[in-house]
């Protein structure tokens, strides 16, 4: 974990309004298609967005989740876990719309709430607006992505399940490496108190 919390989370939200932003005011299209995009559009797709809903929804899962998440392990970390699962996830376009567009971050977004859903499972999250420890956030967004999958939107459900289960992987590897690394194996509440006092001994006079 880094000594430093750098703020990488928020960082990656100040890119991702950056995007967007020249996306409206010049035209420019980052999704991808895979039957016509040139194949530089599959990685630039994970940085755009259809729409402004589209764009805030993405910044308020990676503010908050991101920000949990890197704090827990490092800047780096939640950079790989985000860059992953977008990446994986957009592997469903060619398999589930070879003739649409697919953009937007939700599949790295989606993979960074699994992955700290998996590797801190009692660490408090938001869901729907209401305090949830991050066990019962992933259950209810994991059952949104499924019911989704029922109807007729433009939303890439399948992309978002793609980036939960990388997530979620990187998520259990964390985890497990925390297990066999552990002195007896110390309770998750009381590693995160410590933390706490860590930063207010840093921070606070």
């Amino acid at each position: 974990m880094d000594s430093k919390f750098r703020f990488v989370a928020l960082q990656l939200c100040t890119v991702l309004g950056l995007v967007y932003f020249l996306q409206a005011s010049t035209g420019f299209n980052p999704g991808f298609n895979a039957s016509a995009s040139p194949f530089y559009k599959f990685f630039t797709s994970v940085l755009g967005h259809s729409g402004l809903e589209h764009l805030l929804n993405n910044l308020f899962f990676l503010g908050l989740f991101g920000s949990i998440y890197e704090r827990y392990t490092s800047g780096k970390l939640f950079l790989f876990t985000f860059l992953v699962s977008a990446l994986l996830a957009n592997i469903s376009a060619f398999v589930f719309f070879p003739s649409s567009y697919i953009i937007g971050a939700s599949g790295g977004a989606m993979g960074v709430l699994a992955a700290l859903a998996v590797y801190r499972p009692k660490q408090i999250g938001l869901a729907l607006g209401v305090p949830l420890p991050m066990w019962a956030v992933f259950i209810i967004y994991t059952l949104i992505q499924f019911a989704g999958l029922t109807g007729s939107t433009n939303t890439a459900y399948e992309a978002h399940l793609l980036g939960m289960v990388s997530g979620g992987l990187i998520g259990y590897r964390l985890r497990e490496e925390d297990l066999l690394s552990s002195d007896g194996g110390q309770d998750e509440q009381d590693e995160w108190r410590e933390r706490i006092r860590e930063w207010e001994d840093r921070w606070m006079m």
